[in-house]
Parts: structure tokens; C-alpha cells; sequence
């Protein structure tokens, strides 16, 4: 609702501004074509002098008190095509979910599907790492396991977005919509460093990333 209300005030302030200007400025096309008129009949001694003054006077009162309402009609049209745009799309918002009003812009605007993932495992007995998930980072943003070690991530979404966290060297990937908490079993084998990410277009590049350390 929040960029409706942004749609619509834009498109009133145009068509206020137009209006004046269209007031404030009028149209003389028409107006000079009639005057020459005049001149011609003058000219030709079709109408006296008088005649002529009185004519002008006429004209130049009517071009007053006619301003140029269809160019004011033609920007209202193109603003109240605009809402119903943006009112045929649903809503719009950043990243194409709905609900999200005052979020910064980010790099894309585009929509995004989160890859479906498989319920999250939990493993018993494991150790649990709490994670969450802000707007747009990871804390902490290194995790350190051992090589063979099992964990459960605690991922919390504390963020007004959906997020996921990605481990592409190791196959890992849980999704979250605002608010939500999960627990999640990892487990790596082989020692390194892997990072993590956030496969939402644009928050890997906003800095929404970290590294996985497993030690030998």
C-alpha cells in the first residue's frame, strides 16, 4: 500500500502543477490564428478599425480565461493508468514480496522463489550454533567446526525479508521468512574454509555473507 499512496500523491501534485501552469500559461496558437484573421478582414476593409480593436480585446480576454485543461486531462489519464498498474501488479514492493513497506532499495528489483529445501534435520546430541539472519548479514559471520564435528545451526530470521543460508560446498541450504526459526543439522567432513551466503538477489553483494572454518 505504501507505494500506491506514493503513486498517487506524485500523480496529484503533476496534475495540480500542470493545471496551474496550463492557467498560468494559456495556449495562444489559437488565438494568433484568429488575430491574423483579423488583420486579413481589416486588411481587406471587410471590418472598420473599431471593429478590429474591439476583436482583438475579445480575443485577448478569451485566451485569458481558457487555460489549457487538456493537457492537465492528459497527465491525470497517464497518472491514474500508473495506479492501476501498480494495483494490477498486487502491490509491489522490493524483491517482489508484498508487505514489506520502508525497506531500502537494493541493486535488483526483480522477484525471487527460494530453491525448495528438505525439512530441516535435526541431529541429537549435536552442538548448537545460534545464527541469525538481519538485514543484510549473518551474526556471527564465521562459524568454526571440526572436521567430522556435528551441529545444529539455530538460524532465526530477526530481518523484515525472507533470507536463507547457503553452504554451496557442502549442499546445506535453509530458508526463512521474517521472523521464523529453525534448526538444522550440519555436518562436514573434509577440513577448509566454505563460504555461506544469502541466494536472495542482491544481499550476497550487500555484504550478506560469511565463512564456514572446519579444522582438522
Amino acid at each position: 500500500m505504501v507505494w500506491i499512496t506514493v503513486v498517487l500523491f506524485w500523480a496529484l501534485v503533476a496534475a495540480v502543477a500542470v493545471a496551474a501552469a496550463a492557467a498560468l500559461f494559456p495556449g495562444t496558437k489559437c488565438v494568433d490564428g484568429a488575430r491574423q484573421r483579423l488583420r486579413e478582414r481589416f486588411a481587406r476593409g471587410e471590418i472598420s478599425a473599431a471593429e478590429y480593436r474591439e476583436g482583438v480585446r475579445t480575443l485577448h480576454a478569451e485566451g485569458k480565461d481558457s487555460p489549457g485543461w487538456t493537457a492537465a486531462g492528459v497527465v491525470v489519464l497517464l497518472a491514474v493508468l500508473a495506479v492501476g498498474l501498480v494495483l494490477g501488479m498486487g502491490g509491489w514492493g522490493m524483491h517482489g514480496w508484498r508487505g514489506m513497506p520502508g525497506m531500502p532499495m537494493m541493486p535488483h528489483m526483480g522477484r525471487w522463489t527460494p530453491t525448495p529445501t528438505s525439512a530441516p534435520r535435526v541431529l541429537p546430541g549435536a552442538r548448537v550454533v545460534a545464527v541469525e539472519l538481519v538485514d543484510f548479514a549473518f551474526r556471527p559471520g564465521a562459524i568454526r567446526v571440526r572436521a567430522g564435528e556435528t551441529v545444529n545451526l539455530r538460524l532465526r530470521n530477526v530481518g523484515r525479508v525472507p533470507h536463507d543460508l547457503y553452504v554451496p560446498g557442502l549442499g546445506f541450504r535453509a530458508a526463512l521468512n521474517p521472523g521464523q526459526e529453525v534448526v538444522a543439522g550440519l555436518a562436514a567432513d573434509r577440513p577448509g574454509t566454505y563460504e555461506f551466503y544469502c541466494t536472495l538477489p542482491g544481499h550476497r553483494e550487500a555484504g550478506m555473507s560469511g565463512t564456514l572454518v572446519v579444522s582438522p
